[in-house]
């Protein structure tokens, strides 16, 4: 994958990419990763390497806001509003499809925030793209206290190749 360097604008390419987003969705749900570190550790692999531990600090604590205090409480609205109980009505819908913008816009910012959090990064050790990506999303894994399972592994393995093909 020829890499834009805006992280935002990558993440949206890698997103569209065969199965990415359904990987990305199953570790969201199953494992409580945010999908925005996910493509992170992908970009900052293909662009610079390995995430330093300062860097992560950052990272994290811009994710852990981002995700409770916005993002995942619009996903849930949004995925209240679509389950059972609910009218298929116009308005419904409307407010639905307002949320998903909301939801989505409040994902690029915290994509910004992010890219920005790398303005005076100190790379990690050099490595080859799809081996950073992978080092950094098992560093995320650990940073979750995530076991690096069958599972997961095939997911990140699917992602991160996605990445760099």
């Amino acid at each position: 994958m020829e890499e834009p360097t805006d992280f935002p604008a990558y993440s949206i390419a890698l997103y569209g990419r065969e199965n990415v987003e359904e990987n990305c969705l199953i570790l969201q749900d199953r494992y409580g990763l945010d999908v925005n570190a996910v493509l992170f550790c992908c970009w900052f692999g293909a662009q610079h390497g390995l995430i330093s531990e300062d860097l992560w600090t950052r990272i994290d604590e811009i994710s852990r806001q981002w995700q409770s205090r916005l993002i995942r409480p619009l996903r849930e609205a949004r995925r209240w509003l679509k389950g059972p109980g609910f009218a298929t009505n116009q308005e419904q819908q409307d407010l639905r499809e307002r949320i998903k913008a909301d939801e989505i816009a409040a994902e690029l910012l915290q994509q910004r925030m992010m890219q920005e959090a790398c303005a005076d990064f100190k790379a990690g050790a050099p490595a080859e793209a799809a081996e950073a990506a992978r080092r950094n999303a098992e560093a995320l894994l650990r940073r979750r206290g995530i076991a690096l399972d069958g599972e997961i592994r095939e997911l990140l393995t699917a992602i991160s190749s996605a990445a760099c093909s």
